[in-house]
């Protein structure tokens, strides 16, 4: 059985790595799967061997929550009562009363129970679990400094206590993570709607009115009702109404288009105004939204290697923070005899190190360029690719389909027997390519009528064969063409049943693509089956300097592995099964919307809304690679920096930090981590 649970409490990639690991020991449990980003737990488990409830408590005795049962209204309350009574502790420091050092010691304890507790939970249940994560660093060092504190203000130390020290770094801590949650879910709100569609109701016609039941229970032939602001959850017809809707998500533009009845709609689209009712053709589990969702989730739940790189690097980088916290401690200490002193620095180490920030810095900023890719008709399926996008040379442009509109139409057509429109008809009819879908149409508007041909095999880039009958180019019988673009023969190697002339056009926005990613630096090159001439023609129409004709399947594979080889870093784009070979070798592949499912299978980025939104797939991966190299650095600069100077190697210069400010500066870097991927998600389309 599989089960998503929502979990709050997640904070970074050791959070996760904590709750998976935890999950994994347990019997019965098959499988984990942990998404930070989405506070998502999908378990595979036995129910025979563990329940539900068993895997719920295991996550709550792991130090966080399942969503069903807290919200972060509870989490505010704690920070504003932590707040408040951290507040007084700066002036009562300088109030000389007999009193004053006593109520320091009450708000500070007060601190340390209610707003460190969550910290204690978690970095114990994190030790237990083999992992170490921030509430570890935190839980260290507020009771370093509440410690040290008491025991001075209990006269057991000759020191003075700092009980602002721990209480300060509680709140600053505390405030930075609620910023960053409340940041990381406005960035990942559109993400978070897409995968809470499943757990949606919607109106549903009936015999005993209108009743709302959950999206899953809906069936094909149901009639559901939407209004304005609703988001469509079904792909179907409209029976009834007419609205403005916003299909973005499919065509990845804004603007909205007028559906009434007798349109199709598609799920993910938006009711910007109006009322329809639709009748369900695909539930939702076979929607589009759907299968949207679950490619996304699938990406979301792969590593780019800069992301695994740093969650080796995360894993183990508390226990070197503890080691050089304990460093520093010695050798203060050593040289200064002073244990307030050697306290303080040791402490500030341990604080200032945030591996929070390296354990975003690369989730985070996959997870918001996917989000605003998708917004712009773009679906990244395989995050690594955005290492990869950015290094594209050459790209491949298969023709049919991609660059044309692949809506052939037979514009005329000769047939040397009575049954020679029969015979195409019942040979094409096997074949998804768009000639064949286009002459089975002409054939059919002729009245005819299907033959059985036995068994009818189909040559990718070649044509059909049933026995001795075949349907090919014209040119396999000597025909000249008189330079028609596209004419399809059929007939046995001896005699001729008919012919067909068909015209596909090349798709409006074709040549401005070309333009545009030969602006990126990209080399792009024409790869087809077609004849030298049809070849030669598109491309000098589209401004290809280079191209290559009567290309077979294997021979685009082996051109793509070819430049391979010579050093090049190659993409291809492409829609057919034909395509498909040469996709999965090259580099980075595209897959257009409209081909055929092994293509969107292959694909490493979906084109949602069309070859319109490749020049953009270039664009976008590289601006969330920079993003992520970007938090990477400040995040391991931020570290380098900090720890020496939290570790008082500037002292003599009058430059340190005290424990309170270098947690806030820990807090800080997290949240500076996810304001800069914030960037993303207001960065102008390429379009």
């Amino acid at each position: 059985m599989r089960k998503s649970i929502k979990v709050q409490g997640m904070t970074c990639v050791n959070c996760a790595r904590t709750i998976e690991i935890g999950l994994r020991r347990k019997e019965g449990v098959k499988d984990v799967k942990v998404s930070f980003e989405l506070g998502k737990v999908e378990v595979d488990f036995e129910p025979q061997l563990i329940t539900e409830e068993k895997i719920k408590e295991t996550i709550r005795e792991l130090g966080y929550r399942v969503e069903e049962e807290e919200s972060n209204r509870r989490e505010a309350l704690i920070l504003l009562a932590v707040i408040v009574m951290s507040l007084p502790l700066m002036p009562l420091m300088f109030v000389k009363t007999a009193w004053s050092l006593h109520l320091q010691m009450v708000l500070a304890t007060l601190v340390q129970i209610v707003g460190g507790y969550g910290f204690y939970r978690g970095a114990l249940h994190s030790l237990r679990n083999g992992t170490a994560n921030m509430d570890v660093l935190v839980a260290l060092g507020t009771t370093g400094a509440y410690t040290f504190s008491l025991l001075a203000y209990a006269g057991l130390l000759k020191a003075h206590p700092f009980f602002e020290t721990s209480a300060y770094l509680i709140s600053f801590v505390k405030l930075g993570k609620f910023l960053e949650d409340y940041a990381r879910r406005k960035a990942l709100g559109y993400l978070k709607d897409l995968f809470s569609a499943q757990y949606k109701s919607v109106k549903m016609e009936s015999l005993q009115g209108e009743i709302e039941v959950p999206v899953r229970e809906v069936f094909k032939n149901s009639v559901v009702l939407f209004r304005t602001g609703d988001t469509v959850l079904f792909d179907g017809e409209i029976v009834e109404g007419q609205a403005y809707l916003d299909e973005s998500i499919l065509t990845g533009e804004p603007q909205a288009v007028v559906k009434k009845k007798g349109d199709k709609v598609i799920s993910g689209a938006t009711l910007i105004s109006g009322f329809i009712k639709v009748k369900v053709e695909k539930t939702f589990s076979e929607s589009f939204i759907s299968r949207i969702t679950k490619m996304v989730e699938e990406a979301l739940n792969s590593k780019p290697r800069l992301q695994r790189l740093a969650d080796r690097v995360s894993h183990y980088f508390v226990q070197v923070v503890v080691l050089i916290s304990l460093i520093t401690f010695a050798a203060w200490f050593t040289l200064t005899e002073d244990l307030q002193t050697s306290i303080t620095f040791s402490l500030a180490v341990l604080v200032i190190s945030c591996p929070c920030a390296l354990g975003i810095a690369t989730p985070l900023a996959v997870a918001v360029g996917i989000v605003r890719s998708l917004k712009e008709g773009i679906l990244i399926k395989k995050p690594e690719v955005l290492e990869k996008v950015g290094d594209i040379e050459l790209l491949f442009f298969d023709k049919t389909g991609t660059l044309t509109e692949g809506r052939f139409r037979v514009v005329k057509a000769e047939a040397f027997t009575d049954d020679a429109y029969s015979y195409a008809l019942s040979m094409e009819k096997i074949s998804n390519h768009p000639v064949a879908k286009a002459i089975v149409e002409f054939c059919k508007s002729k009245g005819a009528k299907e033959l059985d041909l036995g068994n009818c095999k189909e040559e990718v880039g070649v044509g059909i064969t049933c026995g001795n009958l075949t349907a090919r180019e014209a040119s396999f019988w000597g025909i000249s063409t008189n330079g028609a673009s596209n004419v399809v023969g059929v007939g046995t190697e001896d005699k001729l049943y008919a012919l067909f002339y068909l015209e596909d056009r090349i798709r409006p926005e074709a040549k401005e693509v070309i333009e545009r990613i030969k602006s990126l630096g990209i080399k792009p090159v024409l790869i087809t089956g077609d004849r030298e001439d049809k070849a030669k023609k598109v491309a000098e129409s589209l401004g290809f300097e280079e191209f290559f004709a009567q290309v077979r399947p294997e021979d685009k594979l082996n051109k793509v592995e070819e430049l391979q080889r010579q050093g090049y870093r190659v993409g291809m784009v492409g829609d057919g099964v034909n395509d498909a070979p040469a996709m999965a070798k090259a580099d980075v592949s595209f897959a257009v919307n409209t081909g055929t499912d092994i293509t969107k299978q292959v694909g490493d980025i979906v084109l949602l809304s069309g070859i319109r939104a490749l020049p953009s797939s270039v664009v976008w991966g590289r601006a969330t690679y920079r993003k992520i190299k970007e938090n990477l650095f400040w995040a391991f600069a931020y570290n380098s920096v900090g720890i020496p100077v939290a570790a008082g190697l500037l002292y003599k210069w009058g430059i340190y930090l005290k424990p309170e400010i270098a947690g806030l500066l820990m807090a800080l870097s997290s949240l500076s981590v996810v304001l800069n991927t914030l960037r993303l998600r207001f960065r102008k389309s390429y379009r």
